[in-house]
């Protein structure tokens, strides 16, 4: 791929009349380059067991191929026809309320062999009828897929198969999730009970880990079926999505990303988030590390908003400053859900780049624009790569557990990871994501946000990283429980004392209790929601409690371990203070290797090296008025500069220049 993919999921079956040549003509005048289609259209193409109606696939590929426009395919499994549930209802989840009623996406069974079978065939035929167009560079399994929290008995038996398997001995199986609880003791696995009513917070995770692995199996399945049909130049990606509140928030709890991709080419995700006023860019940039962490690589950006929901509209300008900000954090592609607005069902108020009319406005017209200037700056900006000195360590089996074991009232296991990276980011601190089971000793500061289950081998691991000359940032909650929500019987943070210099085992949710920092001990900051009493052996305290009965305890601590150092945050608490430590022990321990620039949010600086070797700067004012940015890097030249664009003759910038940053603007600078 030696080209940036503009473009939007187009759907010929949904339109209310036959325009499919006008919109391609108009896509053509957008310089759009990409449709990605089929993903929902099973029960068009088979409207009746085994009878066959592709027209309108053919149709659009013909159109895309006279055209020019390259063309991503989705399997169409994440929605099934009728007359498949009436043939086999079995194919609906069986959940705690009972069989899923059909309607819906993404309710069924995974597992089920009835399902399957009939996934595969048509995911068969439609490879098939694909064949001879050119123009289809890759597809793309499912979509954002669910195991719809299945638990069928015959779903069941699998996951006690794995069970046993993972504990040969039924007795350490007991043992491990603590069964003898509420005499909750399974003394045969033919006894094991419907995991529906289990109390038991470890097992309830154990099966959301068995879940998780269900949709990496399922898309392996699938993976292995497309495989079958396709050309040397064409990829295989899945569309990942995040953690949903009324737009993406964090990491997706449903699916293990990096174990899911391992039977693609390249990661995909859909990424939506507010804008006007509420626009920051802080959920592109999460996005982007976690989607960069799946395939250790550029990924692609296959859905995101255009006018989206209603809520979402976006300030004109606000749409070019967001695909930049995608492509300045390792993004090859920049799609939108979706072409057009629908005029039927639950998504009708979700708009695409065209409204319901149908006709050319302000959003295709920005788009228009800047994807005329991508398609110049094409060769500077594609396969941007990052190389980050900071990372954050995510944990899916931690998200878990604080969902079984939820703070009162306070912050999530998500909420607790946007806390560390927001600030970083507004900081202009970069961030990579990293986990459990990747190696990340080439990194300088490693933030730990809520490690609740950490094993043993993961906690060598952070020992490891620090005694061989990192800096942690450890987070509360952190090392508190095995890979099966079981409570380590120690002090906390296991195995981490000695490193910490701190231990404790008492916390409370705070009252009347604020914080002193050492630096500054006339300022106080807020403890929301959770705090630790954190006993000092032989650390810095850095940070304590200002209240009367807590006061003898600490709240942020700080030793050095051999080369590295440990930071331990034993409470939540305001962005501010957090910055404050961030700040401190980067100017303690990391001076030499990371460099904080002047500049702060609404200022967000992005840099990467591109495939010439040369080191790109992306600064982008994430605000409604003007800002100044003076630049501190090497001589380069602008290639843009707000609505400027300078390909052939290139505006030459140095060290200590200072320029203007239009209200939601960018500029983008190459080092020569």
């Amino acid at each position: 791929m030696n080209k940036i993919l503009l473009g939007a999921a187009y759907y010929d079956e949904y339109m209310p009349y036959d325009r499919l040549e006008t919109d391609i003509k108009l896509m053509k005048e957008a310089n759009l380059n990409t449709i990605r289609i089929a993903e929902s259209t099973w029960s068009t193409w088979e409207r009746e067991e085994g009878v066959y109606d592709f027209s309108h696939l053919s149709r659009v590929l013909k159109a895309a191929e006279e055209n020019d426009i390259n063309v991503i395919i989705g399997t169409p499994t994440y929605a099934v026809p009728s007359w498949l549930i009436k043939k086999h209802p079995d194919i609906m989840a069986y959940t705690k309320n009972g069989r899923e009623i059909y309607g819906g996406r993404q309710h069924f069974d995974l597992t089920n062999p009835h399902y399957r079978k009939y996934a595969e065939k048509i995911i068969r035929r439609l490879m098939e009828e694909q064949l001879p167009y050119k123009c289809v560079i890759g597809f793309q399994l499912d979509n954002e897929t669910r195991a719809a929290d299945a638990a069928a008995p015959e779903t069941q038996k699998l996951f006690i198969e794995s069970m046993k398997k993972k504990y040969p001995d039924i007795n350490e199986f007991n043992h491990e999730f603590g069964l003898d609880y509420w005499s909750n003791r399974i003394n045969r696995w033919e006894d094991f009970p419907d995991i529906r009513g289990t109390i038991n917070g470890s097992l309830s995770a154990a099966y959301k880990k068995f879940l998780r692995d269900v949709i990496s199996d399922f898309l392996s399945f699938q993976a292995s079926i497309v495989r079958e049909y396709i050309r040397d130049d064409q990829f295989i990606t899945h569309n990942f999505d995040f953690a949903w509140k009324d737009h993406s928030v964090g990491l997706q709890p449903l699916v293990d990303q990096p174990e899911a991709a391992k039977c693609m080419d390249i990661a995909g995700a859909d990424l939506y988030h507010e804008s006007g006023e509420k626009l920051t860019g802080a959920e592109i940039d999460f996005g982007a590390s976690i989607a960069r962490s799946i395939k250790k690589d550029n990924y692609l950006i296959l859905e995101t908003a255009a006018q989206g929901l209603t809520q979402w509209l976006p300030y004109p300008g606000q749409l070019r400053l967001q695909a930049y900000s995608h492509l300045a954090s390792g993004a090859d592609s920049v799609m939108y859900w979706h072409w057009h607005s629908i005029h039927n069902a639950i998504e009708s108020y979700w708009k695409g780049i065209l409204s319901h009319n149908l006709k050319p406005n302000r959003e295709y017209y920005e788009i228009k624009s800047y994807a005329k200037e991508i398609s110049i700056l094409n060769d500077s900006l594609i396969h941007l790569k990052k190389h980050n000195k900071t990372a954050i360590l995510l944990d899916e089996r931690s998200l878990t557990g604080l969902d079984e074991f939820p703070i009162k009232d306070g912050p999530d296991y998500n909420e607790i990871y946007r806390w560390m990276h927001d600030c970083c980011y507004k900081m202009n601190l970069e961030t990579d994501v990293v986990y459990c089971s990747d190696d990340f000793s080439s990194y300088k500061l490693l933030l730990v946000p809520a490690l609740y289950s950490a094993s043993k081998e993961t906690i060598k691991k952070l020992r490891s990283f620090v005694l061989s000359g990192g800096h942690l940032i450890l987070g509360f909650k952190s090392c508190f429980s095995d890979e099966e929500l079981k409570i380590y019987s120690d002090d906390q943070p296991y195995m981490m004392t000695d490193l910490t210099g701190i231990s404790y085992d008492e916390f409370t949710y705070p009252e009347n209790t604020q914080l002193i920092f050492n630096c500054d001990k006339t300022s106080r900051y807020a403890v929301l929601n959770w705090m630790e009493l954190l006993k000092v052996n032989d650390a810095e305290i850095w940070a304590s409690y200002d209240n009367p009965y807590w006061k003898n305890y600490a709240a942020v601590t700080h030793k050095k371990a051999d080369r590295g150092s440990v930071t331990y945050i034993g409470c939540y608490t305001e962005s501010t203070f957090l910055e404050k430590i961030i700040r401190k022990l980067i100017d303690t321990e990391l001076s030499k290797d990371i460099i904080l620039p002047n500049e702060t949010f609404p200022l967000i600086i992005k840099e990467g090296i591109n495939t010439k070797g040369h080191n790109i700067s992306y600064i982008f004012n994430y605000s409604g008025k003007d800002e100044r940015y003076s630049y501190h890097n090497n001589k380069g030249n602008i290639l843009l500069y707000n609505n400027d664009i300078f390909p052939d003759d290139p505006k030459e910038i140095k060290n200590g220049d200072e320029i203007v940053i239009k209200a939601w603007n960018l500029c983008i600078i190459e080092e020569i």
